[in-house]
């Protein structure tokens, strides 16, 4: 079985950093994938603003706003759009 390293090449496409940066949201990647994409993001400004943009979102997201349903359960007599 070749390696992982052999089989995609060293330096992955866009496509394949698109992906990588999707799921290392939800999964650590490993030390080839953070290699990988290190190295084509050295290289791809289009990849690096992606990447930025994605974990911009990410900390967006986990911002402590208010829970899901909190604005309505303070006031049950608010009308919902």
């Amino acid at each position: 079985m070749k390696r992982e390293a052999d089989r995609m090449g060293f330096k992955p496409t866009c496509r394949e950093v698109h992906r990588l940066s999707s799921e290392g949201l939800d999964r650590e990647l490993s030390l080839v994938e953070r290699v990988r994409m290190r190295v084509h993001l050295m290289v791809c400004q289009a990849c690096r603003n992606f990447t930025g943009q994605l974990n911009l979102i990410r900390r967006a997201v986990r911002h402590d706003g208010p829970p899901v349903g909190a604005e309505a359960e303070a006031d049950p007599g608010r009308e919902r759009p």
